[in-house]
């Protein structure tokens, strides 16, 4: 019955430390210090330190910002650095290689805070062991000197502004009582431009200022309420009032700095209105061979504009970040285009759009056969009347991703589809009722639905106006299944970034505007060079983006897992879990959720690398679900069972006790569809779906072989939703919400003593109609399915021990 982890199909990689626990380098806990001679070594930073107080003039500001440097390769102490009772405060860290600087804001009247520090490390003896005074600050101290401009940046050094000009900069002040109208009357009176909306959190406001460095130095002798600096995020609308020639400028400046995909790297296969590649930013990565049209009559240029949007949108993301960059930017992923719509005026009987869309992805396959390729297709019917039944469009998606004709998975990127804008004013209640377009309730497919990722209106014309979506929210425009009947997939998938829309003073009228919308490419660049986009259609193409990326890092991985790393990361935003009540969330709240969020947004980096802390394990296998009874003939019986045991360290997971740590599991498969409504129902003999795959933990309490008959009996069910539930209250999302669809995604939480006891994971078939309709013949077909398995422990590390006992190297 059983299989092992099969070795070979086991992949290991490093994943991001996640906000939730401390990372590495926190300032907290035990330090590492360079060792000092300590009578040189104090007197050299006393000396820094009274140098500097002798060069403070007296009409400067009541408080002073000064910045301390560590020893290379060694820590700051930073929470001694600061001291609430006496209004010392910790302003600022950034790392520049391997040395850190801390700024820190100083009261004039407690100047001589530092010198009684080093005084006493000099002169002074504490503890059991006579160490200095103040020994782990002083000795993590290498410098000490007044703070510039520079040492209040917190964003990538090689963004830091060069040359003599202005520049526009996001300010973080502060937050004092009125500390915005001070600084604004301040930057106002030395000729400086503030913006008027500035951003308020619990102990820090945010604004935009235009200024030199220069400008920006003299400020800060006279200003005590600067505490950060980073680059001010340019907007789209910026990039759009911009005249052609201007927006050529910017062009051209990016363009050698663009680093073109290789020949064989993995491709974006754009399904929409054409491209054109005559725009310089876009022919670099779209052969003209691989420009194709689902009937070659056709022109395949973009006669509507929406087929560029999204290849701009693609290769490159939101393109304003792109174009305010400085170094290069290597490209990975390559495009193609088939264009699926006829030029407007064209007289044709009109096509099954599933037979459309299985030409288009055939045209590509043909061309260039071996590519590892993502199709993007944000075209979508009007409505989402189906509510969720398959239709003939997401059945063919299903098929195509399958492979049904030719036995080639594919993975496949598709809108959800927008909501009319005049229905905005009823946000967020209206996005309930609206539901996902055709093909959007495709099984196979990856559903894409929007996020609002901006909330910040610049256009002086829309003053009064606000975003109708909260920042982190759902878009105005993205579509849910929370309508839905729970025998269908969770849709959408995931949501990536879509921009927002406006709503007037009065509440009674919606609109879009370029400063809350993505920047991207446009068709026509002869008339001008960049475009907005937004909604779910720009975030389809960002989620393909995303796609090839992680093809292009690991071209081993399959379409299916591809698709379950997408999900795999992604996480609910602030705003998102604010649906949830506030006392303990009942699964049917976490179900709404999905149904309106999905999974949440992909975090890029947590799929393509990792932590210590967080260690994820990938297997890709084949399984046969069904085959003929033994000895009963024209019955049908379940085949295959898998049974994982995963490689994770018992005795560090034993070490933490009580501590809880958060288990995650993605399985995820293609189905083979069977279309034609003949009453979707799990007691009758017709299924949409060929088979069905299940996951399910060993539990702490149950032997290996107390596991396996439980897993036995779940297998033999009659029904489709059949699974164990022995430990379900500790999942999530439980069985009965991930079991929808093709993809089955949950969380378990708990001490990290009953994980160590859990370390078996099974996979096993569900009823379909491969084993229900045999007279089909596909009731001995072999499919394949990947499985993601991460584990979060707090700061500690898992990676390194795992990475031990599969043999894997560990990079010192």
């Amino acid at each position: 019955m059983a299989r092992p982890f099969n070795r070979p199909h086991l992949f290991i990689r490093k994943l991001p430390d996640i906000s939730l626990f401390t990372s590495p380098k926190s300032g907290g806990g035990g330090i590492r210090t360079k060792a000092q001679d300590r009578a040189k070594h104090g007197a050299h930073l006393k000396e820094q330190y009274e140098a500097e107080l002798a060069r403070i003039e007296e009409d400067e500001t009541l408080a002073l910002r000064f910045e301390f440097e560590s020893e290379p390769g060694f820590d700051l102490k930073l929470q001694s650095l600061e001291s609430e009772r006496q209004g010392i405060e910790l302003l600022a860290v950034r790392d520049v290689g391997e040395t850190t600087f801390a700024t820190v804001l100083i009261p004039r009247d407690r100047l001589g805070h530092f010198i009684k520090l080093f005084e006493d490390y000099l002169t002074k003896t504490r503890g059991k062991k006579n160490n200095p005074a103040n020994k782990d600050l002083v000795e993590s101290i290498a410098h000490v000197r007044r703070a510039s401009v520079r040492s209040l940046w917190t964003d990538p050094e090689e963004r830091f502004p060069s040359g003599d000009g202005p520049f526009w900069w996001e300010v973080w002040l502060r937050r004092t009582q009125g500390a915005f109208e001070r600084f604004r009357a301040t930057a106002q009176q030395a000729r400086l431009s503030v913006s008027n909306m500035p951003l308020r959190f619990v102990d820090r406001i945010v604004l935009n200022l235009q200024a030199t460095v220069i400008q920006l130095s003299q400020l800060l002798e006279q200003d005590e309420l600067i505490a950060e600096l980073r680059e001010a995020k340019t907007t789209t609308a910026e990039f759009m009032e911009l005249t052609p020639s201007e927006q050529a400028a910017w062009v051209r400046n990016l363009l050698p700095r663009i680093q073109a995909p290789p020949g064989d790297s993995p491709s974006i296969c754009i399904l929409d209105t054409g491209v054109n590649r005559g725009h310089e930013l876009i022919g670099l990565a779209l052969p003209a061979s691989s420009l194709l049209t689902v009937d070659p009559r056709w022109k395949a240029d973009d006669h509507h504009g929406h087929g560029t949007e999204m290849a701009g949108l693609a290769l490159y993301g939101d393109l304003g970040p792109v174009l305010m960059s400085k170094g290069p930017v290597a490209l990975r992923h390559q495009l193609e285009s088939v264009k699926l719509f006829p030029m407007p005026g064209d007289t044709h009987a009109p096509e099954v759009y599933g037979a459309v869309t299985q030409e288009a992805t055939a045209r590509a396959q043909i061309q260039s056969p071996g590519l590892a390729r993502t199709f993007c297709m944000a075209v979508t019917s009007p409505d989402g009347h189906e509510k969720g039944v398959p239709s003939s469009w997401s059945s063919a998606v299903d098929a195509i991703a399958f492979g049904s004709a030719d036995g080639e998975r594919r993975l496949m990127c598709i809108s959800a589809g927008n909501i009319q804008l005049d229905h905005f004013i009823h946000y967020p209640d209206r996005n309930v009722t609206e539901l996902i377009r055709d093909p959007g309730q495709s099984w196979n497919a990856v559903t894409v639905g929007a996020y609002a990722d901006r909330d910040v209106v610049m256009d002086p014309a829309l003053s009064g106006w606000k975003p109708v979506a909260p920042l982190g929210g759902l878009c105005p425009s993205s579509p849910t299944s929370v309508a839905w009947n729970e025998t269908w997939p969770i849709k959408p998938d995931i949501v990536m970034p879509g921009g927002n829309a406006v709503v007037d003073p009065t509440g009674t009228r919606c609109d879009f505007t370029d400063s809350l919308s993505l920047l991207t490419t446009y068709s026509r660049p002869i008339i001008r060079q960049f475009t907005a986009s937004g909604e779910t259609s720009a975030a389809t193409a960002l989620a393909a983006r995303l796609a090839a990326r992680l093809h292009a890092q690991y071209p081993r991985l399959w379409p299916e897992t591809v698709r379950a790393l997408l999900i795999h990361s992604a996480e609910w935003t602030e705003s998102m879990r604010g649906h949830l009540p506030q006392k303990k969330p009942r699964k049917s709240d976490y179900a709404r959720l999905l149904r309106t969020f999905g999974h949440g947004v992909p975090d890029e980096e947590a799929a393509l690398f990792s932590a210590n802390d967080a260690l994820t394990l990938i297997a890709q296998h084949e399984i046969q679900p069904y085959d003929a009874h033994p000895h009963k003939k024209g019955e049908f019986v379940t085949r295959d069972m898998h049974l994982h045991a995963l490689p994770w360290p018992e005795d560090v997971l034993r070490g933490l006790g009580e501590i809880d740590v958060e288990l995650r599991v993605t399985l995820s498969y293609f189905i083979e569809p069977l279309p034609g409504d003949r009453g979707y129902n799990q007691k009758q003999r017709h299924r949409y779906a060929s088979h069905g795959l299940r996951f399910d933990l060993k539990t702490a309490a149950e032997t290996l072989e107390q596991f396996k008959i439980r897993i036995n009996k779940a297998a033999r069910e009659e029904k489709e939703k059949a699974t164990s539930t022995s430990d379900s209250k500790s999942w999530r999302f439980g069985p009965d919400i991930r079991s929808s669809g093709s993809i089955h995604s949950d969380r378990w939480t708990g001490p990290a003593v009953d994980l160590a006891d859990k370390g078996y994971l099974a996979v096993y078939p569900t009823i379909g109609w491969w084993r229900e309709r045999p007279r089909h013949q596909r009731w001995k077909t072999r499919t394949r399915y990947a499985l993601v398995v991460s584990i979060r422990t707090p700061g500690v590390d898992v990676y390194t021990p795992v990475a031990i006992e599969l043999g894997i190297p560990i990079t010192v």
